[in-house]
């Protein structure tokens, strides 16, 4: 099974034997299809019984297909820079593998553990979906959630930096077994300028003495801080804009094909333009977060402080009533052993209001 481990040491290694030209597509096994408003969705088993993702955007026109590659793109930041998400690659535009449209792009996931936030305890109250609009006191309800885990605050860092607007709590997920977070989902990436809210928020924040930061917020801040930091040197606006041009070109978004058009082609650039002004703000935020840092340690003395272990229990009665088809089970029996299939079962439940 293909389980990212607490390390990421399986980054570098390429588990999607199924986009090379030669293998055979009738080794592959399809689980379940599912849809939504806006995707499809083929869960399929390799003939090494890992699972994978196939997700297609329904609408036909092409600008719509240009998730693809945003998809691909921040999940290609999330594993350069060791975070932990789902690995995504392209299928392009021309290449058949079952559950996908042959004349339009789609991309293929890796699951990833444990379970969707959204199954969490309605009581814990944990919300890091960041705000286009100016929001300061959202942008101060994210910090008290990302201070209440350790990994939180890089995920809300790596969403502020490539502009992620839609990390609701069914597109993170949680593993109780190694108390880990896990990111899936960055289609909406790369069209709007989260660095700058956030800089706004902050200049509130030191302007304004009347938000409270604790011990536990100010460290979430200097993780968030850290990951910023890490993202800025990573990945300047060139070569973010050069690896963007190598995911269109591997989509089959390029000049002489139908897909490339007018509107294509400045919706593109308008994701140049929020690359390069997100990254101006980034640097500006790093600054602006390193005067509030400093000045809670100086008044409040915050140092070395640990974060205590995280407990979530997941609610067990919502996450045992998404039912499994019984032809699931019977067409995955005779391929895997009883542990394989308990996982893939217990995948396919995870994912059921993934999203």
């Amino acid at each position: 099974m293909i389980i990212h481990n607490e390390q990421m040491q399986g980054n570098n290694i390429d588990c999607f034997d199924m986009l090379n030209s030669d293998y055979d597509i009738n080794k592959m096994t399809i689980l379940k299809h599912k849809d939504n408003r806006k995707c499809h969705f083929t869960f399929l088993m390799n003939a090494s019984n890992d699972l994978f993702i196939i997700k297609q955007i329904t609408k036909l026109n092409p600008t719509k297909q240009l998730k693809a590659v945003r998809e691909s793109l921040g999940a290609y930041i999330a594993e350069s820079n060791n975070l932990r998400a789902n690995q995504v690659r392209i299928v392009p535009a021309g290449f058949a593998i079952p559950g996908k449209d042959i004349q339009r792009p789609a991309t293929l996931h890796t699951v990833v553990p444990g379970d969707s936030a959204s199954k969490l305890s309605n009581a814990f109250k944990l919300d890091i979906k960041q705000p286009i609009k100016e929001n300061p006191k959202q942008i101060y309800h994210i910090i008290h959630s990302m201070s209440l885990h350790s990994d939180l605050p890089a995920i809300v860092a790596f969403d502020t930096f490539i502009g992620n607007r839609d990390r609701k709590r069914s597109n993170f997920f949680y593993d109780k077994t190694s108390d880990t977070f896990w990111m899936i989902d960055m289609e909406q990436s790369f069209k709007n300028n989260l660095c700058k809210l956030a800089c706004t928020a902050i200049h509130m924040f030191l302007n304004n003495q009347s938000f409270n930061f604790t011990a536990t917020h100010i460290n979430g801040l200097i993780i968030y801080r850290d990951t910023l930091k890490n993202l800025i040197k990573n990945h300047p606006p060139h070569t973010l804009h050069k690896k963007l041009d190598e995911f269109l070109f591997q989509a089959g978004i390029k000049p002489g094909y139908s897909l490339f058009n007018n509107e294509v082609i400045a919706e593109i650039q308008q994701y140049k333009d929020t690359i390069s002004k997100s990254y101006t703000s980034a640097q500006q935020l790093v600054t602006l977060l390193d005067k509030l840092i400093n000045r809670y340690k100086i008044n409040k003395r915050v140092y070395n402080y640990n974060y205590e272990q995280f407990n979530i229990v997941s609610t067990q009665e919502e996450s045992c009533t998404c039912p499994i088809d019984q032809h699931i089970i019977h067409n995955i029996d005779w391929l895997c052993s009883k542990e394989q299939r308990n996982y893939i079962v217990d995948r396919l439940r995870a994912y059921e209001n993934a999203f």
